[in-house]
């Protein structure tokens, strides 16, 4: 219930069994030490800068600690917020923006006076929200309740028993995780499984930050992969008895080498090629190098590439690669300024230029 709460009945409850029956549970004090819920006054922080040299050497030695600090904390109160937005269906969406930049301020405020760096906290928030806490005000609430309790009642709150939170926590786990997903186990790519099963081992091992940076890179890695597959062509003969090759998929880094292996040069037997890419995007400097080594390989057989239907961008960058000297005899970029696409938005169309003149 809301007056009443289940995570504070089950402490109350597990504290009175523990005590009642003297059974030889280990508590918070007997964790933290006396020292830590001694209680008073004398438990308020001061207001003061940390003894520490304000040199380059300081912050070296901090400055690692500290990333790692705050990724692990952005991310674990994002993930927090998404969760709470998910159990909160009140039409409103909480800002991420917002939440990153209070935690940093809280975070400042916290080391000037002495206390330690902090985040969303998944398990308080999951009991503040099945309690009924679902405001701002319900976090200001526990913090409150919180101060007051170390202020007043810590050799109170020191006698908890760690089985208690420890109880707690599992429940907060047993609820939080999707078990949903386990049948996904088979249906999804093992690739995908592979990057869950990597980053929950490097999360338990090291930690959450290693976690999300080795979870990325394998995560691109393994995109740019199958993007890289997804690379094909059309072959036609036109009407002027020219070859020609309708490409699908992008083309990057990643299918370059497998751009310049579609195409046996020397098997083709048309005077002219016809590149088309309409149906194909342009997205790095290694497309364009591809491009310009593949129309010179059809070169040195004597053949005349066309270059169709690329961006007016893809058409300068190229450009730029022949340099001062231009582009070939055997490398024509035909522009068509009504059916060439367009990869993004310019907010001035002069800034193309006129390419219907100034192509070969």
């Amino acid at each position: 219930t809301k007056p009443a709460p289940a995570s504070l009945a089950t402490v109350l409850m597990t504290t009175a069994v523990a005590k009642g029956f003297n059974l030889p549970a280990r508590t918070l004090m007997d964790i933290a030490g006396a020292d830590t819920f001694k209680g008073g006054l004398s438990m308020l922080p001061t207001l003061s800068l940390p003894a520490l040299p304000l040199t380059l050497k300081t912050l070296g030695i901090i400055f690692p600690y500290a990333l790692t600090m705050a990724t692990v904390g952005l991310i674990e109160s994002l993930l927090t917020l998404q969760l709470v937005d998910g159990m909160v269906e009140d039409g409103k969406r909480a800002s991420t923006s917002k939440e990153c930049r209070g935690q940093g301020l809280g975070n400042l405020f916290s080391g000037l006076t002495g206390g330690m760096g902090g985040c969303a906290l998944i398990g308080q928030s999951l009991m503040n929200v099945e309690a009924g806490g679902t405001s701002k005000i319900s976090g200001v609430a526990m913090s409150l309740a919180l101060g007051t309790g170390i202020i007043a009642a810590a050799p109170l709150l020191g006698q908890i028993p760690i089985a208690a939170l420890v109880g707690i926590m599992l429940l907060v786990c047993q609820q939080t995780f999707n078990w949903s997903s386990l049948r996904l186990v088979g249906k999804v790519p093992r690739l995908d499984i592979a990057v869950i099963i990597l980053v929950s081992y490097i999360t338990v091992i090291e930690d959450l930050a290693k976690a999300v940076v080795a979870g990325t890179i394998v995560s691109a890695l393994s995109f740019a992969w199958k993007q890289s597959t997804q690379i094909f062509c059309d072959k036609s003969v036109n009407e002027k008895g020219w070859s020609v090759f309708k490409l699908h998929g992008p083309i990057f880094f990643g299918s370059t080498q497998k751009l310049e292996a579609m195409f046996d040069i020397k098997a083709i037997e048309e005077e002219d090629i016809v590149l088309d890419f309409m149906e194909s995007r342009v997205y790095d400097h290694s497309a364009l190098v591809a491009i310009n080594n593949l129309a010179s390989k059809f070169g040195e057989q004597g053949k005349t590439v066309h270059l169709r239907h690329l961006s007016p961008d893809c058409q300068i960058l190229l450009d730029k690669v022949h340099g001062e000297k231009g582009a070939p005899p055997y490398e024509l970029i035909e522009a068509d300024g009504e059916n060439d696409p367009i990869y993004t938005p310019v907010e001035e169309s002069s800034a193309y230029g006129n390419f219907a003149s100034n192509m070969r």
